[in-house]
């Protein structure tokens, strides 16, 4: 789309982004350039956030990292506003009568940041690489057949299987410039070409990346919207306490991921607002159900009785958050009244000596850029020598835990995560979590027939109340197979700088805010 050069880079971008101290981004983002001019300071709002941008392959949106990012690059044919479902690219949609094919009108005028028209072409090519490559988003869409082509604007998506799922599924795949891409495909279909470059038509276009991620305003975006920044700056920060250090030196304008004690040493700043972002993400532990000790149903549930849930929410998130109640996060509908999980020894005790399982040697995984879930590692750690399990702790960055669950018998024996919804819809994430085929995204390596059989039946049933229920059945099934330690559900800090950026409006489609909803204090 543009010819990336770094020497086509303004002067004035360069000592900008140097100015505010953006230090050089980790991992396999490289160079790249920007058409735009270098927008003024105060134009700009710039982001501290943890974790390694690995790609900005609309293929990696499950990567939280990526999709902060990638969410106001690309567009989706549907979207949400809170949890309704809502058109995007897409002015119109409608299932068949046997929940086979969906028909859709697309929004016409609609162009790429290279200026060309989308069409329903490249709708139909989005979905066929997904449906070749089989990964990363590819899960949410797995029932995808064919795309039938009428004319530019209309298009019919064929499933496999009838799949009341796949429309909200939509609100995750980010469409892209097939010539574009094509022309840039390589060996692997163009996944090279998109760790770095960009093949969307959302409200920004990715800009240099010598120095961090910058995305800069699209001005031919077909909704346009007053008040959007002129550039975002994406600067990763892995320690809460520079987070909080750098946001009250006023070098970034809003941060994510605090440590709750940071959070609340600001609070009291005038030029800083803190805000509890109430998301759909719960803090868990996950069993390998299918390999290895944790495959014995007693001793998962015993280890689910020793973790001090009470004195992990309040002594290292400082009560942001809420005690859980079943595997689903709970600002998901269609959950069932399941019981807190209380700490209980002796039970624990009792059923490690029922399973037969004496002198236990665990491993937990748990990614070590996230200060909290070290905190919460070692809690569990101490919790379990209590009954005289020992827990080894090792590290691991995400993306080679994704790799991981390729195979159930590389599925780490415990890995401690925050799982989130991709969609706010219980079904998508039941489907892609715990059905037995769903190879990749099944952290569990989680396989039951009766389970399987509810969610096949559930994503054909069009009746609302109906499909609801079985989703508590299936959630009524996980609870008493202990797939999880389910922990707690979390709200994560996000603080801002008042004279910076307006009112922050959570979102449950990406990690906490979507850029594209950042508003300018003073437009």
């Amino acid at each position: 789309m543009h010819a990336f050069f770094l020497a086509a880079l303004s002067q004035s971008r360069r000592q900008f982004l140097a100015s505010v101290g953006v230090g050089a981004v980790a991992g396999m983002i490289g160079l790249g350039g920007s058409t735009a001019l270098a927008a003024d300071r105060e134009h700009t709002i710039i982001v501290g956030r943890s974790g390694q941008i690995n790609t900005l392959d609309p293929l990696r949106a499950d990567y939280n990292q990526t999709n902060a990012v990638i969410s106001a690059v690309y567009d989706t044919l549907v979207t949400y506003d809170e949890t309704t479902l809502i058109g995007s690219l897409a002015t119109e949609y409608a299932y068949s009568e046997d929940a086979r094919s969906i028909t859709f009108t697309l929004r016409s005028g609609v162009k790429f940041h290279d200026g060309t028209a989308l069409t329903a072409k490249d709708v139909a090519y989005t979905l066929d690489r997904l449906k070749r490559l089989g990964a990363g988003v590819g899960s949410l869409v797995s029932d995808y057949k064919s795309t039938t082509v009428t004319d530019d604007t209309h298009f019919t998506i064929n499933l496999s299987n009838p799949n009341l799922l796949f429309l909200p599924s939509l609100s995750k795949i980010y469409i892209l410039n097939s010539a574009l891409v094509a022309a840039n495909a390589g060996d692997n279909d163009g996944q090279g070409w998109l760790q770095v470059h960009d093949a969307g038509s959302g409200p920004y276009v990715v800009g240099d990346q010598s120095q961090a991620v910058v995305i800069d305003l699209f001005k031919n975006y077909w909704a346009h919207v007053e008040g959007r920044p002129q550039s975002i700056v994406f600067r990763r920060i892995d320690e809460s306490s520079t987070l909080r250090d750098e946001l009250r030196a006023g070098n970034i304008d809003v941060a994510f991921n605090f440590a709750a004690r940071d959070a609340a040493t600001i609070a009291a700043d005038q030029a800083l607002k803190v805000v509890p972002i109430n998301t759909s993400y719960q803090a868990e532990v996950v069993f390998n159900t299918r390999v290895g000790p944790t495959a014995d149903p007693k001793v998962r549930k015993a280890l689910r009785m020793v973790y001090d849930y009470s004195g992990g929410l309040r002594g290292i998130r400082d009560g942001f958050g809420a005690l859980a109640n079943g595997p689903l996060p709970a600002r998901l509908d269609c959950r069932p009244e399941l019981p807190e999980v209380k700490r209980d020894l002796d039970a624990a005790r009792a059923l490690l000596a029922e399973a037969g399982a004496s002198n236990l040697r665990l491993k937990m995984n748990f990614q070590p850029v996230f200060d909290m879930m070290k905190q919460e590692a070692t809690l569990f750690q101490s919790n379990l020598r209590e009954i005289g399990v020992e827990l080894e702790l090792e590290p691991i960055a995400f993306p080679n835990y994704l790799a991981s669950l390729k195979d159930p018998n590389s599925i780490p024996q415990m890995m401690l995560i925050e799982d989130s919804a991709q969609v706010p819809d219980a079904g998508v994430m039941l489907v892609k979590s715990y059905k037995s085929d769903a190879i990749g995204t099944n952290r569990t390596g989680y396989a039951n027939p009766e389970v399987d059989k509810l969610l096949d039946q559930a994503v054909a049933t069009a009746d609302d109340a109906k499909r609801c229920d079985l989703y508590k059945q299936v959630q009524t099934i996980l609870h008493d197979d202990a797939v999880m330690v389910d922990m707690y559900g979390v709200y994560l800090p996000a603080a801002y700088r008042v004279d910076a950026l307006a009112e922050l409006k959570p979102s449950m489609l990406t990690m906490g805010i979507e850029p594209a909803d950042f508003r300018l204090a003073k437009p």
